[in-house]
């Protein structure tokens, strides 16, 4: 089954890594997302916490797209 992972617009180089292993990628707020990637947690994010429940979110802030795509396969 393929995954979807809701994914922060700035973070570009990852959505072609996670389409590229075969990921189905859309936009931050897709309720139906296995996993959430963002660029930094901040107060724009925290107004997202009541929607986010039971799946991981992934801090992509200072690492390479190869090991958000490590830490992802780990978390699913």
């Amino acid at each position: 089954m393929k995954r979807t992972v809701a994914v922060d617009d700035s973070l570009s180089p990852i959505k072609r890594t996670l389409e590229r292993e075969g990921y189905g990628v859309t936009r931050m707020g897709d309720v139906k997302a296995d996993a959430v990637i963002v660029n930094g947690i901040d107060d724009n994010f925290m107004g997202m916490e009541d929607m986010i429940q039971n799946i991981p979110v992934i801090n992509a802030q200072g690492k390479t797209a190869e090991q958000i795509l490590e830490e992802l396969k780990a978390k699913l």
